[in-house]
């Protein structure tokens, strides 16, 4: 069987092969997996395998209408309970290895896929990344144990699980001889420190390997779970950056979306890294359900304070996608899905 995967609506990766995509070529056998790089490659093959956001639904849908082989969609698209009224062969939600393997092996005609989540990430080959250039991504975690209520991932992760610190090194130490080249991991996990005690266990791992001398890295935490013993490790690590989702700068607004965090949580995180000079950067969003001109205020006053020692990664305004709190039926084949690059002049307003 030769199969064909194309990312809908996706940013570019880091690798030349999502990483997505890139565990499944490493983990399904029986079949010839390729990528295309776009659409007009999506022919010779026996099946076509999309994996899309929801920004990208609007070109899976059109792809599996036009399609000639079965279609199989996954990724966090597969959240949109519309997709069962358009012509996918599968629609795989959650994680993808036994879904596809079983589909490959030809053991299942089931239409809605809901593979139960692999327990032991440890059992999962390494996956298939192609070409990196400077950076390569890498997924040590599946899920988050936070239920923020503009995010899916609880719900289309399920329970959160690691790879051991072992797996871990192992992965890096593989990266070092695969990419000589390359001298930055990126770490992709939703919370790379949520679990302390594996974190130490990398620690400890890492600064005896001499790790530190070789990659930097980048990944996300939580600014409630950032203390100034984690800060200083993940500086001698070489952590060249962290970044925390901040979302907003009023306390009602970080209730109102469940966070779980305060504001006050979000400046101390930004003290810790820039007493110990380790960059950090947040990203915000506008326009939250209930969001007030006040609370405008509170957030741009934040940035503002902040302005010389806080990167904003990311200024994103709130979509309900589905999977999550506040999604109440929208239809992500109509209207404008984008998060970015939508004009937000409410800042510029109050600090006028």
């Amino acid at each position: 069987m030769k199969i064909k995967f194309y990312l809908c609506g996706g940013e570019d990766p880091i690798s030349e092969w999502p990483l997505g995509i890139g565990y499944l070529k490493a983990n399904c056998v029986g079949a010839d997996i390729e990528l295309a790089k776009d659409r007009t490659q999506l022919a010779d093959c026996d099946l076509i395998g999309l994996s899309s956001t929801v920004g990208g639904l609007k070109e899976a849908v059109d792809i599996a209408i036009t399609a000639d082989v079965p279609v199989v969609i996954g990724g966090q698209g597969t959240m949109w309970e519309g997709l069962k009224d358009y012509p996918f062969d599968h629609i795989v939600i959650g994680e993808g290895e036994t879904a596809l393997q079983d589909i490959i092996d030809g053991k299942t005609t089931e239409r809605i896929m809901r593979p139960e989540n692999i327990e032991d990430l440890d059992t999962i080959k390494l996956p298939y990344r192609g070409a990196c250039g400077k950076e390569v991504p890498i997924l040590t975690s599946r899920g988050c144990p936070w239920n923020c209520y503009f995010c899916s991932s609880q719900n289309y992760w399920g329970k959160v699980r690691f790879h051991s610190a072992e797996y871990f090194m192992d992965e890096v130490l593989c990266i070092d001889r695969m990419y000589p080249e390359s001298n930055i991991l990126y770490t992709m996990d939703d919370l790379f420190v949520v679990n302390l005690a594996r974190f130490n266990q990398i620690y400890e791992m890492w600064m005896t390997k001499g790790l530190n001398k070789r990659f930097g890295l980048k990944g996300f935490v939580r600014s409630n779970c950032v203390n100034l013993e984690i800060a200083k490790k993940m500086k001698a690590m070489g952590f060249i950056s962290v970044r925390f989702g901040g979302e907003s700068g009023s306390d009602r607004m970080l209730k109102l979306i469940n966070k779980q965090e305060t504001v006050e949580d979000h400046q101390r995180c930004v003290d810790i890294c820039n007493q110990i000079d380790l960059p950090v950067c947040c990203s915000m969003m506008y326009y939250l359900p209930g969001e007030t001109v006040k609370d405008r205020q509170l957030t741009a006053a934040f940035k503002f304070k902040n302005r010389k020692t806080l990167c904003i990664s990311g200024n994103y305004r709130f979509q309900p996608f589905p999977g999550t709190h506040f999604y109440n039926g929208e239809n992500p084949l109509e209207g404008d899905w984008r998060t970015r690059g939508i004009p937000n002049r409410t800042e510029e307003r109050v600090l006028k």
